[in-house]
């Protein structure tokens, strides 16, 4: 991948906004200035935000999300249009709206998904109001909105079936997501990636916060032209930090989850531990060499290979 300097410069200017933590409960101006601006996004913060989506999506399915054709889908704070693009090669749709405070945006988002799906119905919409709809997706817009841009979000949360929201995986955007979950569990099902719908156990102290790391294609790993994006860009493509949650009105059949790990495990020449998500807390899980080679050994190829640790040991 060759990034112009124009492409460059956008890419920068775009990313410092996103990692502005000075603006406190304000809500983040709009920042597409043009369509070139969505353009230059897409190609290198668009895809690590893709990435996430898939890894996320998967979950969901793994955790008994059904794929249906005939949704109606609301991509909420749009932007170029990631999830819903995600979502639909997951999931499936019949129709996908587009909704964004920038027309631009809308407007762009929309368009990518007509190339991508021609024959799938999509339009750009500026208002949740009249709309009816069957699955709410919401991407790193959380740590973006003020208390209104909140309650909107709250509000279309209330009408879905289905709601996905997949956010940066920071300590702050992380917090606020799981706050929000919280507020509906009690009248939806935590599909993923909990193992319960109580209260998050990462809110019951004011040090943690419930995050995962995505995998991207093998293609970083080995493509030149990545790496030397990630460099101009100043990020490590490699790191793919994010929070999520999926919340149905319906139940689901699922596999049932004893707890699932946060962040990544950190394994060592005799064992491999993480912290997990349980029920009554967080905790330190230990899966030893000695006891289960196969799991260690796994877990030392790809520390990201397992939600779950088997037969482990919790401090």
């Amino acid at each position: 991948m060759s990034l112009s300097r124009d492409e460059l410069d956008r890419i920068q200017r775009l990313r410092a906004m996103f990692l502005d933590d000075t603006r406190g409960d304000r809500a983040l101006l709009d920042y597409w200035r043009d369509e070139h601006d969505l353009r230059a996004y897409a190609r290198v913060l668009g895809a690590r935000i893709g990435w996430k989506w898939d890894a996320a999506l998967s979950e969901c399915r793994d955790r008994g999300l059904l794929r249906n054709e005939d949704a109606v889908v609301l991509d909420f704070g749009c932007g170029a249009g990631v999830a819903a693009l995600r979502h639909v090669e997951h999931f499936g749709a019949a129709e996908v709206l587009c909704l964004d405070r920038s027309t631009i945006a809308a407007a762009f988002a929309a368009a990518a998904i007509r190339a991508k799906h021609p024959k799938m119905r999509t339009r750009a919409v500026t208002t949740t109001e009249g709309l009816s709809f069957d699955v709410l997706l919401a991407s790193h817009v959380v740590s973006e909105l003020d208390a209104s841009g909140l309650a909107q979000l709250r509000d279309a949360i209330a009408r879905s079936r289905v709601a996905i929201l997949v956010e940066s995986g920071n300590f702050a955007a992380s917090r606020r997501l799981s706050s929000l979950r919280d507020e509906f569990a009690a009248s939806m099902h935590v599909i993923a990636p909990c193992a319960h719908r109580d209260r998050c156990p990462a809110l019951l102290t004011s040090s943690e916060w419930c995050h995962f790391f995505a995998e991207p294609p093998q293609a970083v790993f080995t493509d030149g032209d990545w790496a030397r994006a990630g460099r101009d860009v100043g990020i490590d493509l490699r790191a793919l930090p994010y929070a999520f949650v999926c919340l149905s009105r319906d139940p689901v059949q699922a596999p049932a989850v004893r707890h699932r790990i946060l962040g990544r495990p950190d394994v060592s020449k005799h064992d491999a531990r993480a912290q997990v998500c349980l029920q009554d807390g967080l905790r330190l899980a230990t899966v030893t060499k000695r006891a289960d080679p196969a799991t260690w050994r796994l877990l030392k190829k790809d520390p990201l290979a397992l939600r779950e640790l088997p037969d482990a040991t919790t401090d």
